[in-house]
């Protein structure tokens, strides 16, 4: 990341071009040099002549800038040259430029003139709101040349002063968006509907939160991040845009064998391989909107077939019995885990933190190391909120090289190993549960056995009152709560919505807000009952 530095010139572009190529102020010309539209045997004749021509007005006759190269950058002066001139091609085109390039401060760094006035009478527009000729473009600029030339570009955070949050947490924050990022890029293009980029994400180890924004949490982040935040490209309405438009899609083929339990999923998913791909073959080079709509709905049909044939095949399983033991199973499972995690948290989490931040230590010491080079270049640069972060690291970690960071990481790596194994064998469990709950509320929907059931939210679960067995639930638009078995009960991961099955003629019990029993009601009543607290609240909200 080349120092750049801009100062106007004032009374005659003489002395400046005079001076940045006489490198030794000994009257001999500068080895290496080149120009923009002028020569440099004639630049200072041809300066005045343009300024003569357009009657130039002001006391800014041109402009001088220092490019400074880190001694760390490994290289020669006559690209150095061609950086400082392809800088000045982009921001400049129009302007009378000379770039000289000098060694005699024990590193490599350009002087540039630029005429005040372009060849078309234009002044050059230097504030900073400017995005091309201003300071910012100026930087922004040079640094994208010279890191085509294997420089090395210092990070570009923001950071707020007056945050209520440090700059560590700042520099985390945005150290996490570009993991995700690069974690995003390296799927998207795979996957071939929004619900298989989903479960990509989910298997690459974060948490997926599903709705209107797309949110996620990786193992070390305390909170989740919205994709969209993360660039907008992956709100959830471009997400679906990207995903209708996808022609010549390839659809993995059905591995699992068709048996008796799972003949009619298996059928579907069949009949829908089939049919997705003769249709892609007729509407071959054309472009027909309403099909790319049907053929988006098929696609995300069919992957979510085949991904319910594949776990009813994974876990052997060819009744309902089978499907709720494995949920039990699942559940079982992912309580044990997290009682374990919850026993070491505090453990963990100290171990989890000091690794991170000798991980961070690590990646900025090549900042703390180019910036230091940079104050021996400048005695005017200023150091980035990275290096004061470096140096709390530092301090906080007791911990003076590179090296010792590593040791540091190494040591911990067993435990560490075991905490990120524990919190994956979560997430991959509580994603399969998730799945094995969509079978069962499909094969429990399709029965005739329960004609009635509730649709709620999560949150409408008390898991405080909830056991192993059964979950309390506080009925949706009531104060009541009822008790019933977790067998009665799925979840469907698409809509985020549990459901709850009730058999007509049974009877359940009922308790009040205070959880003291209030009375007995059928399945029938209880369905009715809900539906007609849905319509009064429904009917008063109206009259707003």
């Amino acid at each position: 990341m080349p120092i750049t530095k801009r100062d106007a010139h004032y009374g005659s572009p003489k002395e400046l071009i005079n001076y940045i190529l006489d490198e030794k102020h000994d009257g001999e010309k500068v080895g290496i040099a080149s120009s923009l539209n002028c020569n440099l045997e004639t630049a200072l004749t041809e300066y005045l002549d343009i300024q003569k021509k357009f009657d130039m007005k002001g006391r800014r006759v041109a402009y001088h800038i220092i490019q400074s190269f880190s001694p760390k950058d490994d290289i020669t002066p006559e690209q150095a040259n061609e950086i400082g001139k392809k800088l000045c091609e982009e921001l400049y085109p129009d302007f009378q430029c000379v770039i000289s390039t000098h060694t005699d401060k024990g590193h490599i760094h350009n002087h540039i003139s630029i005429n005040a006035i372009n060849l078309n009478g234009r002044k050059l527009e230097d504030r900073l709101s400017n995005e091309k000729e201003g300071l910012y473009g100026l930087s922004d600029t040079s640094d994208k040349i010279a890191a085509e030339y294997g420089c090395y570009i210092m990070p570009r955070k923001t950071y707020l002063k007056d945050a209520k949050k440090d700059f560590y947490y700042q520099y985390k924050e945005q150290s996490f968006k570009e993991k995700i990022q690069t974690d995003l890029e390296s799927i998207i293009y795979k996957c071939n509907s929004l619900e298989e980029f989903l479960d990509e994400l989910s298997i690459m180890g974060y948490k997926v939160k599903r709705g209107k924004h797309i949110a996620v949490k990786s193992i070390s982040m305390e909170r989740f991040a919205r994709i969209s935040t993360i660039d907008g490209k992956y709100s959830v309405q471009n997400l679906y845009k990207f995903f209708k438009s996808k022609n010549d899609i390839k659809l993995l083929g059905i591995k699992v064998e068709q048996n008796e339990f799972n003949s009619i999923l298996w059928q579907k998913a069949n009949e829908s391989k089939i049919a997705i791909e003769k249709s892609q073959l007729s509407a071959m080079g054309k472009v027909y909107t309403e099909y790319q709509k049907t053929k988006y709905q098929e696609v995300k049909r069919f992957y979510q077939l085949k991904q319910q044939l594949e776990y009813l095949d994974k876990y052997n399983i060819n009744s309902f019995d089978d499907i709720e033991r494995q949920i039990e199973l699942k559940r079982s499972q992912i309580k044990s885990i997290n009682i374990d995690l919850k026993k070491h948290k505090k453990e963990y989490d100290e171990i989890v933190s000091k690794t991170e931040k000798a991980q961070d230590y690590i990646q900025l010491y090549k900042v703390y190391e180019y910036a230091m080079s940079y104050k021996e270049v400048d005695t005017d640069y200023k150091f980035p909120p990275e290096i004061q972060i470096f140096l709390n690291l530092q301090k906080e970690l007791n911990i003076h090289s590179v090296d010792e960071a590593k040791n540091l990481i190494k040591a911990s790596r067993s435990e560490r190993i075991e905490i990120n194994e524990k919190k994956k064998q979560v997430l991959e469990l509580q994603r399969e549960l998730n799945h094995l709950d969509t079978i069962k509320e499909e094969k429990l929907t399709n029965s005739n056995l329960f004609i009635h059931n509730i649709k709620f939210g999560g949150n409408r679960i008390d898991y405080n009152l909830s056991d192993d067995d059964k979950f309390c639930i506080n009925l949706p638009y009531t104060k009541e709560k009822i008790y019933i078995s977790k067998k009665f009960i799925a979840y469907n991961e698409k809509y985020q919505y549990y459901t709850l099955f009730l058999v007509d003629d049974k009877d359940y019990e009922i308790y009040s807000e205070d959880n003291q029993k209030i009375g007995n009601i059928t399945g029938t009543e209880l369905e009715k009952y809900v539906l007609d607290k849905k319509k009064e609240i429904d009917k008063m909200y109206s009259q707003f």
